[in-house]
Order: C-alpha cells, then sequence, then structure tokens
C-alpha cells in the first residue's frame, strides 16, 4: 500500500500562482494609469520598465529592447523617437562600438516616473516592513524563479512564433 502524498503543496503552488497572476494585474493597472496620464500607450510603459530595470553590465540597447518587446527594430527606433522627444529617455552611443546605441532614462523621465510610482514604493515598504531579512530572501528567490520560468516561456513562445 502507497503512502498518499499531501495535497497542500498543489494547493500552496496554485494559491502562489494565483497571487502571482494578482500582481501581474494590479501592475498591469497602475501601468495603465501612467500610460494614461502621461500619454503614452502600454508598450511604451512596458519598454519604460525594461529601460529602466535594465542593469549597468547589460545596458539597454536598442535592438535588445526591440528583441525583449517583440517588435521590429523600426518600430522600437520609433518608440525611441516618441520617448525621448516625450523627455522619457535619451539615447547614447556605445563607447566601445559607436554603432551601438544606449537608452538610458533621462533625468526629467526619473523625476516624473518617481513622483508616479514613490507613493507606491512607501505602501510597499509599509506592506514588507514586518518580514524579515530570512524571509525577504526566499521571497527574492521566489520570485526570481517565476520571473526566469515566465521568461523561459516567453522565449518558447517566440521560437515557436519563427
Amino acid at each position: 500500500m502507497s503512502e498518499r502524498k499531501p495535497e497542500r503543496p498543489t494547493r500552496d503552488r496554485g494559491e502562489l500562482v494565483r497571487l502571482v497572476q494578482l500582481l501581474v494585474a494590479e501592475g498591469q493597472r497602475i501601468g495603465h494609469v501612467f500610460a494614461q496620464r502621461q500619454g503614452v500607450n502600454g508598450t511604451d510603459v512596458e519598454a519604460l520598465i525594461r529601460i529602466l530595470v535594465a542593469g549597468d553590465d547589460q545596458p539597454m540597447t536598442a535592438g535588445r529592447l526591440a528583441a525583449e518587446l517583440g517588435l521590429t527594430t523600426g518600430a522600437v527606433t520609433t518608440l525611441i523617437d516618441r520617448l525621448e522627444r516625450d523627455g522619457h529617455v535619451r539615447r547614447e552611443r556605445d563607447t566601445a562600438d559607436r554603432r551601438r546605441v544606449i537608452v538610458h532614462y533621462d533625468q526629467s523621465g526619473l523625476e516624473l516616473a518617481g513622483r508616479f510610482f514613490r507613493p507606491l514604493g512607501l505602501h510597499h515598504d509599509a506592506a514588507t516592513s514586518s518580514f524579515t531579512p530570512e524571509e525577504l530572501e526566499i521571497v527574492k528567490r521566489y520570485l526570481a524563479a517565476t520571473i526566469e520560468s515566465f521568461r523561459s516561456y516567453r522565449e518558447q513562445l517566440a521560437s515557436e512564433d519563427r
């Protein structure tokens, strides 16, 4: 007679999936409000987020942005033109390879985004202030694994479309 495994881990994982779905949905709703108030579209907001979180070790190039957004280089050029014109980003030639263009948040764009998102940061700080450093490490591990699973699936979908 085999032992039956408890169902709790499955239910717990299901609850995690539900919570991630809600997190994504709430983030999208906030992004839509930002887009509406700034007169930009959803793809522009996604581009701004990707530019913001790009690390110094992997700066956001126009080509990388096109790949991450699933757009043509021509469409991304138009998008960057629009964001630059509106003061959100600036272009900079790569000093190592002058053919590459690196896209950075412009200071005015950072200030504008900061004014909008700072209250969210304060809400988040208050909501997570009781977590111990150990708990935060577990949450970071979980979120990193979840992001990687999303990225992997997105790349799988992109390869199927080729």
